[in-house]
């Protein structure tokens, strides 16, 4: 998904599932803290509560507003 895309679809603050690592690894529940946004080979990347880096829109999974998120 491209960044338009995203943040048209998922404002900041959205509640998403990530995987730090792989799939395969346990998921963080936490929320958007930026927009996406496109970087090299059009690349789109958001950055999460409680984590440094970006995440590749691809690695996320959004989940429903009144979803539960850690603290």
């Amino acid at each position: 998904m491209d960044a338009e895309t995203c943040n048209r679809m998922y404002p900041v603050r959205t509640p998403v599932r990530v995987f730090p690592n792989t799939r395969q690894d346990p998921p963080r529940i936490t929320r958007t803290r930026t927009r996406a946004v496109q970087v090299q080979h059009g690349l789109a990347v958001v950055h999460v509560d409680g984590i440094r880096c970006a995440f590749d829109t691809r690695h996320i999974d959004p989940l429903p507003d009144n979803f539960p998120v850690e603290a």
